[in-house]
């Protein structure tokens, strides 16, 4: 159990970066690395958490509002 959750807080720190970086017009193909290494840790959380607790990958589009929710902290 430990280890899952321990995943989304490393998704969750990650998002927050995320965040910054699109405030401060960082060019989107750095974002969009940076989403699809979120999105590879979310997959792996997925797959060794239960069923309830998984969560949605990350969309450069609803970022802020997917940090806002708190989904992955």
């Amino acid at each position: 159990m430990k280890d899952f959750l321990t995943k989304a807080k490393d998704a969750g720190y990650l998002l927050s970066e995320l965040v910054r970086l699109k405030k401060i017009n960082e060019p989107e193909s750095e974002l969009m690395k940076r989403i699809d290494d979120i999105n590879e840790k979310v997959r792996t959380y997925n797959a060794i958490c239960p069923a309830q607790m998984q969560r949605r990958e990350i969309e450069l589009e609803s970022i802020e509002i997917q940090h806002e929710i708190g989904n992955y902290c």
